[in-house]
């Protein structure tokens, strides 16, 4: 939480108004040129991680190697990278294997940039129609592998933090299972689950890919509702 919730503010400080951040963990050959890595504590001056208190997915420890990246920017290289391939390559092996790379790295970038931008494009089937024109891009990834699992979420309780709320449940996704926290916050008399730059969930190591998170928040809204229909009820 505090790596996400510390990224708009590194996004104003280097780079333009519009920029998007995100974390993820480092790949195995170290650092991608350009990014910033992040330096926790030393192992002496280390808070307590929280998860063991919480009871949640351990999605982040202080032996992670985490950097920080510009996802817009490598969003915007992915998919005018892609433009070019799908639009001036031709059909023979060399340049279908060039455009199968790009279609790769552009669902790759798509991701990151949903998952870290509340405002990004969620159809990233209308992303290669519009990449590839009249072009068939389902020759280099086919519809079935665009379609991301739907999540169940089970167990929504209300945990109180300080001086603000947290909704704490339970998920299933895919074959991955466990139990994550979201803040929540009061406008007007209603709970609202926090969708922004700031929600939990857009984390360096997520339980949920980009395109999955406007349905979770959906069901997690719902849950908050009918927690807080039950204590009017009841109240």
């Amino acid at each position: 939480m505090a790596i996400t919730e510390i990224l708009p503010a590194i996004a104003r400080g280097v780079a333009h108004s519009r920029a998007v951040f995100g974390a993820r963990r480092m790949a195995k050959t170290g650092r991608t040129y350009g990014c910033l890595e992040v330096a926790f504590p030393d192992e002496d001056e280390r808070p307590t991680d929280g998860y063991r208190e919480w009871g949640v997915r351990h999605s982040v420890t202080f032996d992670d190697e985490i950097e920080i990246f510009d996802a817009s920017e490598e969003f915007d290289t992915a998919e005018g990278c892609l433009r070019y391939r799908a639009q001036e390559l031709g059909d023979d092996e060399k340049s279908l294997e060039t455009i199968q790379d790009g279609v790769q790295r552009y669902v790759e970038a798509f991701d990151n940039f949903a998952l870290w931008d509340p405002k990004a494009s969620l159809d990233i089937e209308k992303g290669l129609d519009d990449l590839f024109e009249d072009r068939d891009w389902t020759l280099f990834i086919s519809r079935a592998e665009l379609q991301v699992p739907d999540v169940s979420i089970s167990n929504a309780t209300l945990v109180p933090h300080e001086d603000a709320w947290l909704l704490k449940f339970d998920y299933v996704n895919g074959s991955d299972s466990g139990t994550e926290m979201e803040y929540v916050y009061e406008k007007r008399g209603r709970m609202y689950v926090t969708r922004s730059s700031y929600s939990a969930l857009r984390a360096a190591i997520p339980a949920f890919s980009g395109r999955q998170l406007a349905k979770v928040y959906d069901t997690l809204q719902e849950a908050l509702d009918g927690i807080a229909a039950g204590a009017l009820t009841h109240g």
